[in-house]
C-alpha cells in the first residue's frame, strides 16, 4: 500500500499534467473585441463588418456584422464579435447618421496575447484610424 505522501504527490503530478494545457485551451477559444472612440464633437455610427476567406460569396464570408453608435467625446466597445482569427474589416462612418465621412477597410491579424482587439479613433475630419 502507497504512503500517503507518494500518492498525495501522484495526484499533484496528474493534476498538474491536466490543467497544463488549459491555457492553451483558452487560446483557441479567444474572440476580438472593438472599440471605436469618437474625438470629435458630434456623434457618429460606425458600420463594422468582419469578413473571413471561408466563404464562396460575401454573404457566406461575413463573420460579423454591427453597427456603433457614438456620442461625442464617447467611446463604443462590443466584446467578443468573433472567433479570433485572420479578416478583412470594412467599415463606414457616418456623421449624425446621414453624412458619409469615411469608408475603408483593414486587415486584422490576431496578435497572438489572448487580448485581441480592434481600435479605432474618429477623428475630427471624419475619418477612422486604426490605433
Amino acid at each position: 500500500m502507497p504512503s500517503r505522501r507518494s500518492a498525495l504527490r501522484t495526484v499533484g503530478a496528474v493534476a498538474a499534467g491536466a490543467l497544463a494545457g488549459c491555457s492553451r485551451l483558452r487560446s483557441r477559444d479567444a474572440r476580438i473585441d472593438v472599440t471605436v472612440f469618437n474625438q470629435t464633437d458630434a456623434p457618429y455610427t460606425v458600420e463594422v463588418e468582419f469578413y473571413s476567406d471561408d466563404g464562396a460569396s460575401e454573404a457566406a464570408a461575413r463573420a460579423f456584422s454591427s453597427s456603433f453608435d457614438v456620442e461625442p467625446d464617447g467611446e463604443a466597445t462590443a466584446e467578443g464579435v468573433v472567433e479570433a482569427g485572420r479578416y478583412l474589416v470594412s467599415y463606414h462612418a457616418y456623421e449624425e447618421d446621414s453624412k458619409l465621412t469615411d469608408e475603408d477597410h483593414v486587415h486584422f491579424i490576431p496578435s497572438g496575447d489572448e487580448t485581441e482587439s480592434l481600435t479605432f479613433d474618429i477623428q475630427e475630419t471624419g475619418e477612422l484610424t486604426q490605433r
